[in-house]
């Protein structure tokens, strides 16, 4: 096919995506008339386009390209064509770049069957080279038991790249799940493994972002696999190159019956992307569907689908469904001899409650809203199968009492029927006690107010004492287990979430500073459970979501401290968030912008270019820790005798210089630490002048 065919075929085809589908008809009548086989192309690139399930969302020229020539131009492999050691055996998966091929060594130095995944020739443009090039350095970096492995890779005599992967011989999930008619626990079990590959991917800095039931193999023993990481998204800027978010714009690489809404819009891809794609992925395990369904619905429907409409609960899936549509192994329940009405009536009870709310809060549309990890993701249905009350749940006392009567239902039984027998003594007397009772219950609730109001005032008096260095330790840890006394017996009230958030966060403080880091971010999952639990109660008060901004900076220093880059990143990003959303509640109320704020949000930018930087991104940290010069510098402008803010500006410029460094750029890192030896003061320490001369001479200067 000629330049000037193709040229022609795309313009008929991007005239025809531009009219409703009812008009192309018509369209295609007029533009290619008298000739038939221009008239056969267009059709067949609009009829791939409109049911086409996986597919990369690229500018219409690109996909009608791929399309067009992946027979005609990417000629494929013989059989016993060979690629360094191995030779090709038999072709066992196609694709529009490239094709994976069973394999085994020549030389026979050992036997082992091997994946070889090659780029078909006539396909090895700069676009398609570049994502198989990083799909091999993400390969390399990852050893889990449910991830691929990488074994080897090199290129062909024609130069095109290869990788050499683990032969895992498997179904794919759904399918194994329904051929062995495993049961919903066994799925869950499945899908739990599922989560630990994904939650170690996000440990190195990977973003799966394709998480489908084809991409994920199960052995015949029961080990499922993850593969093809062939549109990952790197976290690390060291193979940024290599990065597929970074192509041309509009190309947004996934798989629509699976997308999350930020891929769709062509928004910014995290850890959240996956946890939304398992949460997909279990949608389809436990309904055989998936939230948008159904296949035959057209992509441009699916997109507004996952943007705008909040997906069925399963439950709800499952009671309306047709028979095809659900997994045909969970209607086979206990009993064989039941009816397929009653089968789907249990599943429906089965699914209907924690498991509709552990799915639909991997779903939601805002990534935030989300769990905040694959990791805190699988723990919530390790709790539901425990029967365990669940994260996504309000934690009300009814839900938890409901939880704590399945747990003992057989001890609980056996009290009953005792209390049943007391009750029957108790009737009998019922008339003769009322007026007692009454004056009882009147007398216990103040008691309980008057307890209350001295737990309250006897944890602000250790509070206080803590706060005059007496016995720190003792004296926050006793104010915490007054303030977790109060919210237990008053959980409805606001005042006691407030004083276990406040106690929390103190000794959360006290044990940060010392070798308590781990239990000091347990104290501040505490205080963040209930500022968070404040800030929705009153979503004008903008004290609670203060609150939440300052306890999520300070997670992220312990993180960022103990080495947990990812987590660090997780919660420097929460804080930023939330003080770039004050910014604008005042901008919107016509006030200028606070220090305070201000202040709020270049600290959240100081802190994620850090992580950043630490993690390898260069490019990414020099762009937050520039946008917290620019404030910090306005703010020292506008009051010079503030060392804090001083202070602040020092401490940027000499990171900027170790990064700029670190990046080969040492001009630049030389004009960093110039401009921080300059703010410091005369009477400033000698150590911080020593520090910053000894790092410019480093670069001979």
């Amino acid at each position: 096919m000629t330049p000037e065919r193709w040229a022609q075929i795309r313009q008929t085809f991007d005239g025809a995506l531009e009219r409703a589908p009812k008009d192309r008809a018509a369209y295609l009548r007029v533009v290619c008339a008298g000739d038939d086989e221009l008239r056969r192309e267009v059709e067949t690139l609009l009829a791939s386009h409109d049911t086409a399930g996986d597919f990369l969302a690229e500018p219409a020229a690109n996909i009608s390209r791929t399309l067009l020539y992946s027979d005609e131009e990417g000629e494929d492999y013989p059989e016993n064509y060979r690629v360094g050691p191995y030779q090709l055996q038999r072709r066992i998966g196609r694709g529009g770049m490239g094709s994976v091929w069973v394999a085994a060594r020549f030389d026979h130095e050992y036997e082992k069957k091997v994946a070889v995944k090659m780029v078909k020739r006539g396909m090895d443009t700069h676009e398609i080279l570049r994502r198989f090039r990083m799909e091999r350095q993400v390969l390399a970096n990852l050893d889990h038991p449910n991830i691929a492995r990488l074994i080897d890779g090199g290129s062909t005599p024609e130069g095109l790249p290869y990788l050499v992967m683990e032969y895992v011989e498997g179904t794919p999930i759904d399918q194994y799940c329904e051929s062995r008619q495993s049961t919903i626990t066994e799925r869950l079990r499945l899908f739990r493994a599922v989560c630990s590959a994904v939650q170690y991917a996000h440990q190195n800095l990977v973003v799966h972002r394709d998480i489908k039931a084809s991409n994920i193999l199960v052995t015949a023993q029961g080990v499922p696999k993850l593969l093809d990481f062939g549109i990952a998204k790197l976290l690390r800027s060291d193979f940024s190159k290599l990065d597929m978010t970074q192509t041309r714009p509009g190309l947004r690489p996934m798989t629509l019956d699976y997308a999350s809404p930020e891929q769709v819009r062509g928004e910014s891809i995290t850890t959240a992307t996956d946890v939304y794609l398992l949460g997909v992925l279990l949608y389809k395990l436990l309904t055989g569907t998936t939230p948008y369904g159904p296949p035959e619905r057209s992509p441009d429907a699916i997109q507004r689908a996952i943007c705008e409409t909040e997906p069925r609960p399963p439950s709800a899936v499952i009671l309306s469904g047709s028979e095809a549509a659900i997994p045909q192994a969970t209607l086979k329940l206990e009993a064989v001899e039941e009816t397929r009405d009653k089968a789907r009536k249990r599943l429906r009870k089965k699914l209907a409650g924690d498991l509709d709310m552990i799915i639909l809060k991997a779903l939601r549309k805002e990534p935030l809203q989300r769990y905040a990890s694959v990791e805190q993701f699988s723990e919530d249905i390790r709790r539901y199968m425990e029967g365990l009350p669940v994260i996504a749940r309000s934690g009300t006392i009814g839900y938890r009492t409901a939880k704590f009567i399945r747990r003992n239902a057989a001890g609980l039984a056996a009290a009953a029927l005792i209390g049943i027998a007391l009750a029957g003594a108790a009737i009998v007397s019922f008339s003769y006690a009322r007026f007692a009772t009454r004056e009882r219950v009147l007398a216990e609730r103040r008691f309980d107010a008057t307890r209350t109001a001295l737990q309250r005032e006897l944890m602000q008096a250790h509070l206080r004492l803590a706060e005059q260095q007496a016995n720190a330790g003792e004296n926050y840890r006793a104010a915490f287990n007054l303030a977790q006394a109060v919210y237990r017996a008053h959980p409805e009230q606001a005042e006691s979430r407030r004083d276990l958030a406040h106690a929390a966060e103190k000794l959360g403080d006290l044990l940060g500073s010392g070798t308590g880091r781990g239990e000091a971010l347990q104290r501040y999952g505490d205080a963040l459970a209930q500022y968070e639990a404040l800030a929705a109660m009153d979503s004008h008060d903008l004290g609670a979501q203060q609150d939440v901004m300052v306890v999520a900076s300070k997670a992220g220093a312990i993180q960022f401290q103990t080495g947990d880059l990812l987590a660090a990143l997780a919660s420097y990003s929460r804080s930023l968030q939330i003080a770039e959303g004050l910014e604008t509640i005042e901008a919107a109320r016509g006030n200028s912008r606070s220090p305070e704020t201000q202040r709020a949000v270049a600290s959240g930018n100081a802190h994620v270019g850090e992580v950043l930087a630490r993690n390898g991104a260069r490019d990414a940290a020099l762009a937050k820790l520039r946008k917290a010069l620019g404030i910090y510098q306005e703010l020292f402008d506008a009051n010079r005798e503030n060392a804090g803010t001083r202070d602040a500006l020092i401490s940027l410029h000499r990171t900027m210089g170790d990064v700029l460094s670190a990046g080969d750029r040492f001009p630049e890192a030389v004009n960093s630490y110039r401009r921080a030896l300059a703010l410091l003061p005369a009477e400033s320490g000698a150590d911080q002048r020593q520090e910053l001369q000894a790092k410019l001479a480093s670069l001979g200067k």
